[in-house]
């Protein structure tokens, strides 16, 4: 399909939303500036949107090697461990 593929109209304020965050604005608030001083009439979800697709992902969280869990002594040790069955299980239907 020609034409110009799709930029937002808050891609402008790309910098001025982002120092507005670092702030800790609300969104609601970044959305109230950007309608009365910036002339852009937007919604707090349309800001929110915005930063959510720029925004970097999260890191992703990794377990410790396994040598290092089994080497920490843990305060339950023993505490948890279930005890063996000496009964006899019986059968949940007769069927013959």
């Amino acid at each position: 399909m020609p034409g110009k593929p799709f930029q937002s109209k808050l891609e402008p304020f790309y910098e001025f939303i982002r120092e507005c965050r670092a702030k800790r604005w609300s969104y609601q608030k970044i959305a109230e500036v950007l309608t009365i001083e910036k002339n852009l009439p937007v919604g707090a979800n349309t800001v929110f949107s915005f930063v959510k697709v720029r925004a970097k992902r999260r890191r992703v969280y990794t377990l410790p090697p396994l040598e290092s869990a089994l080497s920490q002594a843990s305060p339950s040790h023993g505490f948890f461990n279930t005890p063996q069955l000496t009964h006899e299980t019986k059968r949940k239907y007769n069927i013959t």
